[in-house]
C-alpha cells in the first residue's frame, strides 16, 4: 500500500520514520527519534555527507525554497526495508528524493541499525515519469559490487522510494543513459519495469509480527504495577497503533529481540540504565525476567490528579506563550526529544536545534489540512512555523474566552470523535486542551480552534513534547 507523506518545508526536518530498529527500537512503523540531515544540492552531483547549513534568515539574494517530506527506504539490520522521512526541494520532488536516498542514512539512523545498499559514488542522472512508469537513469557505479542480497536490496530501495509517490506504479532502470537488460555481475534481469512485488520476498517492508516472532506483551502479560514505587513506572509512548516497542536481551540494537510491548502499556523500571552510542537503554521487568528497551519511547507515569494539581504546568504554558510573543528560543520549554507537531496529519518532529530559531525562521510549509486532499496540498498557502503553529496557539491561548482543560478533548463541531483528537503516539502523555470557541459571528461559532499540548516530565519537571491542532476547516 502506498503512503504519501506531504508537508512542504525549506530545510530538512525530522518526522516519523519506521523502525523496528534501534534508537527508536520500535517495531514496524515507529516515529524515528533522529535528526535528519539532507543534502540540498541541486543538479546531478555526487552525494554529500555534509549537513545543511541552517540560518535564521535567508541570504538577501536567495528566495526561500519550498520542500516536501517524502519517504526514503533504507535497509534495517533485520533485512527489512524501513522508511524515514526527508524534506527535499521542490519542484523535482521524486528526483531529489533519489538524491537524498543516495546520500544514505544519517549517523543517528546508522546507530538505529539502518544502512544503504546503494554505492556512495552513485550519481543520479535523470528521471522521467509517464503513465505510472518512472524511468530512472543512474550512473554505472550503481551496479558495482556483488552479493545477491546487496544488489537486490539497492534496487528495492529505489523502487520502494519511487513507488511511494501516487503517480508511480513501476520503475524502469537505465544506467548512464542506456536501458538495462542484465544488472550487475549477479545477472539480475531488468529489461522490464519492476514494482514493489518484485522485491517483497528479498526485502519485505515493515513486516508485522509473524508466527515464531518474539512474544507480544500487553498489560495483562506484564508484572503487576500495584504497590510499585511510582518513580519506577513508565508508559510506552510515541509508538504508532500498529507498531511495537522491542525488548532486547542487551542494551544494544545488535542484541536479540526477546519480546515486544504494545503501545501504551505501563512497565516497571529496575533503575538500571546504560548508554550505547547516542541511545539510553533502560532495564525493565518482563514476564520472563529483566531486559532492555530504548528510553526514548518511555515516559514517566504521572497520575492525572497529580498533573492537574502541578502549578508548573500552567507556568510552562505561560512561558511557552511568552517565548512565542518574544520570538524566543523554544528549547526553554521543550525537552530532549524536541517538539512533535500534528497539524491534521502524522506528527512531525522538530529537533531541539531547530527550535532555537524556528520562531524567526523564514522556512515555509504547506501544512496538511483536513479540508484539502493530500494531492492538492500545493493549493494551501505556504506558512512558516511561526504563522501556522506558534501564532495560532498564542491567539487561542491569549483569547479572553479561551477554555483550558486537563486530559479532556474538545467535542468540536467538525464531526471528529473527541477521543480521536489526540494522535495515537501522544496518548501516553498528559495534555492541556486550549480551546478558543471562536469570535466571528459571521461564521456562527465555526471559527473555533483547539490546541492540545502534550506534556512529558524530564528529571521531574514538565516539558512540552507535542502539539496537536483541531479546528473546523483550516
Amino acid at each position: 500500500m502506498k503512503r504519501t507523506i506531504i508537508l512542504i518545508a525549506m530545510l530538512a526536518l525530522v518526522a516519523a520514520a519506521c523502525g523496528s530498529g534501534d534508537v527508536g527500537d520500535a517495531g514496524p512503523v515507529t516515529l524515528t527519534p533522529t535528526t535528519t540531515q539532507v543534502s540540498t544540492t541541486i543538479g546531478s552531483t555526487a552525494p554529500s555527507t555534509q549537513p545543511p547549513v541552517t540560518t535564521t534568515e535567508a541570504p538577501p539574494d536567495v528566495e526561500p525554497a519550498d520542500q516536501a517530506f517524502v519517504e526514503l527506504f533504507f535497509v534495517s539490520d533485520d533485512l527489512t526495508a524501513k522508511s524515514v522521512l526527508r524534506a527535499v526541494d521542490l519542484p523535482e520532488v521524486a528526483g531529489n528524493a533519489i538524491r537524498a536516498l543516495i546520500v544514505g542514512p544519517t549517523p543517528a539512523e546508522n546507530t538505529e541499525g539502518l544502512w544503504t545498499a546503494i554505492p556512495a559514488d552513485t550519481l543520479f542522472l535523470g528521471l522521467n515519469i509517464s503513465d505510472g512508469l518512472a524511468t530512472i537513469d543512474l550512473s554505472r557505479e550503481f551496479e558495482a559490487g556483488g552479493g545477491t542480497t546487496n544488489i537486490l536490496s539497492r534496487l528495492a530501495q529505489v523502487v520502494y522510494t519511487l513507488t511511494g509517490f501516487p503517480t508511480i506504479d513501476e520503475v524502469l532502470f537505465h544506467l548512464d543513459g542506456e536501458p538495462v537488460d542484465v544488472f550487475s555481475g549477479e545477472g539480475v534481469i531488468l529489461e522490464n519495469p519492476v514494482n514493489r512485488d518484485d522485491y517483497a520476498t528479498i526485502l519485505p517492508i515493515e513486516p508485522g509480527p509473524q508466527p515464531g516472532d518474539p512474544a507480544l506483551w500487553d498489560q495483562d502479560d506484564l508484572p503487576a504495577t500495584g504497590g510499585v514505587d511510582p518513580g519506577l513506572l513508565s508508559k510506552v509512548a510515541l509508538v504508532s497503533h500498529d507498531d511495537v516497542l522491542n525488548v532486547r536481551e542487551d542494551p544494544t540494537t545488535a542484541s536479540p529481540i526477546i519480546g515486544m510491548l504494545v503501545p501504551g502499556v505501563t512497565v516497571i523500571r529496575s533503575g538500571q540504565v546504560e548508554t550505547t552510542g547516542s541511545s539510553l537503554w533502560v532495564l525493565i521487568e518482563t514476564p520472563i525476567g529483566e531486559f532492555w528497551v530504548n528510553d526514548w519511547f518511555l515516559t514517566p507515569v504521572v497520575a492525572e490528579d497529580t498533573f492537574a494539581a502541578d502549578p508548573r504546568v500552567e507556568q510552562l504554558l505561560d512561558a511557552f506563550a511568552a517565548i512565542i510573543a518574544d520570538d524566543g528560543d523554544l528549547r526553554q520549554v521543550t525537552g530532549r526529544r524536541g517538539l512533535y507537531v500534528s497539524h491534521h496529519g502524522d506528527p512531525i518532529r522538530f529537533d531541539p536545534e531547530d527550535l532555537a530559531t524556528i520562531l524567526t525562521d523564514p522556512t515555509t510549509y504547506h501544512w496538511p489540512s483536513n479540508a484539502v486532499a493530500p494531492e492538492d496540498i500545493d493549493e494551501i498557502p505556504a506558512r512558516t512555523f511561526a504563522e501556522a503553529i506558534a501564532d495560532s496557539f498564542l491567539s487561542a491561548y491569549a483569547d479572553d474566552d479561551t477554555v483550558t482543560t486537563v486530559n479532556e478533548p474538545n467535542a468540536g463541531g467538525n464531526g471528529r470523535i473527541s477521543e480521536e483528537a489526540i494522535p495515537f503516539p501522544f496518548r501516553s502523555f498528559n495534555y492541556i486542551g486550549v480551546h478558543d470557541p471562536g469570535d466571528n459571528p459571521e461564521y456562527g461559532g465555526l471559527d473555533w480552534v483547539t490546541w492540545y499540548v502534550s506534556v512529558d516530565y524530564e528529571d521531574g519537571a514538565p516539558v512540552i513534547v507535542g502539539m496537536t491542532i483541531d479546528q473546523w476547516a483550516p
